[in-house]
């Protein structure tokens, strides 16, 4: 089994500040610090630091080519990734405040720039039992996802950053959602903010009900985690300790827990050991940099 994540990939730049911006408002940041990102980037970084075959294909700029040797150095196969001679690298502004919370404004570049040669260059090698892993931050998502399923991969898929046009694609063709709670409330349909248990396993059961191919995972923050498939509900709490960073939180969660499933080790354990990962990477500070390798996942206590 491989992965291919086909997504976004940043540069990004992190303020750390007292507190996030507010409109109108001029304030300095304590530091700053370039590091690599993007939602695909990430997300790749977390499924090879878990021990997956992983090949990410996105389309950067010149500017981004050490971005691609980072990937490398965490095992991720670079090789169908697209340099452009006319594209500039996604980029990311982030704002940590002192509680670790973060803000971020997107420039996609290269990442909305795909074109169908692109997707088709980039799924041509791949084929049934493999996965393909998406997010909303790159373009030609209903093409992308009818040519995956027409060529029977497995398809994982994290709409975020959440918006309506969501709700206009082919989701049916989707085996595994990855949702935080205005995702799950934007595709359940369930008409309130999703704050108590209650709400979390309501819009689950409609979740489900709407898309009963799928397996549906929705991250809650501090609240902890939940899964849906055929067997029923799990849910597993936070790990707690010491936050430092957000930043990238929901991409070491998805690439641990697709991981787990995919072994077949159960929505129970997935969650768990997802939550595990999630949590040691929010004690550190960057995105891909402070996602944790596997043995660290194994050997937390």
């Amino acid at each position: 089994m491989r992965y291919l994540v086909l997504g976004s990939l940043n540069i990004d730049m992190t303020y750390r500040v007292e507190h996030i911006v507010n409109a109108g408002e001029t304030i300095s940041s304590v530091s700053v610090s370039r590091s690599a990102g993007g939602k695909g980037a990430n997300q790749a970084a977390s499924l090879a630091k878990a021990g997956e075959d992983v090949y990410f294909v996105g389309k950067v700029g010149s500017d981004g080519s050490w971005v691609l040797d980072k990937l490398s150095s965490y095992g991720v196969n670079i090789s169908k990734t697209i340099v452009s001679d006319t594209e500039e690298t996604g980029t990311a502004i982030i704002q940590v405040d002192s509680r670790g919370q973060n803000s971020i404004i997107l420039h996609a570049g290269g990442n909305k720039a795909f074109t169908f040669s692109d997707i088709e260059g980039a799924l041509k090698d791949f084929s049934l039992a493999d996965v393909l892993v998406l997010e909303n931050e790159i373009n030609l998502l209903p093409e992308i996802i009818d040519m995956a399923y027409d060529k029977n991969l497995v398809i994982a898929f994290n709409p975020s950053p959440c918006s309506p046009e969501i709700l206009s694609l082919p989701l049916s063709k989707i085996s595994y959602f990855f949702l935080n709670e205005i995702e799950a409330e934007t595709l359940s349909c369930l008409g309130r903010p999703l704050k108590e248990d209650c709400d979390f396993r309501t819009a689950l059961k409609l979740l489900k009900e709407k898309y009963p191919q799928s397996t549906i995972v929705v991250t809650a923050g501090k609240k902890g985690a939940y899964l849906i498939d055929d067997s029923g509900i799990c849910f597993a709490p936070i790990v707690d300790i010491p936050v430092k960073d957000t930043t990238g939180a929901g991409d070491t969660f998805l690439g641990y827990c697709l991981s787990s499933l995919m072994k077949g080790e159960g929505g129970q354990r997935a969650l768990e050991r997802a939550s595990v990962a999630s949590a040691i990477a929010v004690s550190r500070s960057g995105a891909m940099e402070a996602i944790p390798t596997k043995s660290e996942v194994d050997n937390f206590s």
